[in-house]
């Protein structure tokens, strides 16, 4: 539990290890308690194995996710002779997340090489999510046949949820074009009909926007960089930002309310 607190407050204030060591002294020494505080070598160690709770709470009710990835920077081996040649290609990760539409929580997140593509981590993306799903939203990154596959072997049979995924414009048919009458079929016959532009309001494709805003609290203020070495140490740190992100969703989120 020690470790955990440190590596979310360092997480939460975007703090080196040595500092949010510093700082977990401060806060126990102005509420005169006397524990221990983990080191930064022993939170360095250990950030590599450690489970982190993402606190997203158990859910009843269908919920729509959303689905989205973006690049991370990361400094490894090999990173002073890619300078000293003026190699101009980097390594990078790729972190994947699902976005509940109705709090705005991360359910489930991977991160991955460069070489990943997005179609084949909707599945696993839907699957580790859990709970009730009753929409799956995503940009056309994620748009094929062998993806609306993948989400409905991910979840159960009895209960399939409904894909918005917006086509490509050359898959767009003609008005009153006959077609086979499945779901992406559908859809594409809609957008045909109705326009690209009043598609988000018709399908409640603009909700995908919560899946930036996400990505933006998660990569704001240089987070768009990772400090560890290692891929599992990476996992961790971008683990334990989606868990502080969570509990400041869960405890500090500001209530709207619309006055009539």
């Amino acid at each position: 539990m020690a470790i955990e607190t440190v590596l979310l407050l360092a997480a939460a204030f975007d703090l080196p290890l040595r500092q949010a060591e510093g700082f977990a002294r401060s806060i126990l020494t102005l509420v005169n308690l006397d524990l221990p505080v983990p080191d930064h070598t022993t939170l360095a160690r250990r950030r590599r194995t450690v489970t982190l709770d993402m606190h997203a709470p158990g859910r009843t009710a269908p919920v729509d996710l959303m689905l989205d990835s973006t690049g991370l920077k990361f400094f490894g081996p090999g990173e002073w002779a890619r300078l000293k040649h003026d190699e101009k290609r980097r390594d990078w990760r790729k972190l994947y997340i699902s976005v509940d539409a109705g709090t705005g929580e991360i359910l489930s997140h991977f991160l991955t090489n460069s070489d990943t593509s997005d179609a084949a981590m909707a599945g696993p993306l839907v699957e580790t999510a859990g709970g009730r799903i009753r929409t799956v939203i995503a940009d056309g990154a994620y748009y094929g046949a062998s993806v609306a596959a993948a989400i409905r072997n991910a979840r159960p049979a009895t209960s399939p949820p409904k894909i918005i995924i917006p086509p490509p414009r050359t898959a767009i048919p003609p008005p009153r074009t006959p077609h086979g009458g499945t779901e992406r079929e559908c859809h594409v016959a809609e957008i045909g009909a109705y326009g690209r532009i009043a598609c988000p309001s018709r399908t409640e494709y603009g909700k995908r926007s919560l899946a930036e805003a996400a990505i933006s609290c998660l990569t704001s203020r240089g987070r768009k960089i990772l400090r560890t070495r290692t891929n599992s140490a990476q996992c961790r740190e971008i683990g334990s930002h989606i868990a502080a992100a969570n509990k400041a969703i869960r405890h500090a989120k500001p209530v709207t309310v619309r006055v009539l």
